[in-house]
C-alpha cells in the first residue's frame, strides 16, 4: 500500500512541475526525484557499504557528502565537509561552502574561513558553525579524493563554538 501512495504522490509531484523552466536553480524537482533515487539506492546497498568501508576517518578531515534534497534553508546537494567526530556508522560534519559570506554574516562570528584544504583545489572556502550536521557515513562519496585541514582550522572552530550563543545559556537559580 505505502508502495503505491509513494509512487502516485511521486507522480504527481513530476506532473505538477514538468513543463517548468528550472534552468540555473537548485533543488529543482528533477533534483528531488534523483535525490530519491539515490537515497533508496543508498539504502538498499546499506549492508554492504558498511562491511566494504573501512576507510579511516579522522577529526579534520575533509570528506565529499551528498546531503540530499532538503527544505528551505537547510544545506541540500553535494558539498564538501569537516569531519568534527567520527561516531562510527554517524559523523559529525560542518559542510563547506565557497560562497562569500556577507559583512553582516563574518560579523556574528558563526563564519569561520578555512585556510587551505589539502588535496582539494586552491580557493576561498568557509563553514557556518550553525550547520553543523550528524550524517551517516553512507552519506560520504568514497570514490572521491578526501582531504584535510590544518589544526588551526580547527582550532578556530572550537573557539567559534565556545564563543557563540549557543554555551551563553545560563539556567535560572531555583529558589
Amino acid at each position: 500500500m505505502i508502495f503505491w501512495s509513494t509512487f502516485n504522490i511521486s507522480k504527481t509531484y513530476y506532473e505538477i512541475h514538468k513543463k517548468e523552466d528550472f534552468s540555473n536553480k537548485r533543488n529543482t524537482p528533477k533534483d528531488y526525484l534523483e535525490w530519491i533515487d539515490k537515497k533508496t539506492k543508498i539504502i538498499i546497498n546499506s549492508p554492504e557499504f558498511i562491511e566494504k568501508s573501512k576507510e579511516c576517518i579522522i577529526r579534520g578531515d575533509v570528506v565529499w557528502v551528498e546531503f540530499g534534497f532538503n527544505i528551505g534553508e537547510e544545506f541540500s546537494g553535494r558539498h564538501p565537509a569537516v569531519v568534527l567526530k567520527n561516531g562510527g556508522k554517524t559523523l559529525l560534519v560542518l559542510p563547506i561552502t565557497s560562497k562569500q559570506p556577507t559583512e553582516k554574516q563574518i560579523a556574528s562570528k558563526t563564519y569561520i574561513e578555512l585556510g587551505k584544504i589539502y588535496n582539494f583545489k586552491t580557493m576561498k572556502r568557509w563553514v557556518n558553525i550553525f550547520n553543523i550536521s550528524p550524517i551517516s557515513i553512507e552519506r560520504i562519496d568514497f570514490t572521491k579524493k578526501k582531504g584535510n585541514i590544518k589544526g588551526i582550522d580547527l582550532d578556530n572552530i572550537s573557539k567559534a563554538f565556545l564563543e557563540s550563543d549557543l554555551f551563553k545559556y545560563k539556567p535560572s537559580k531555583k529558589d
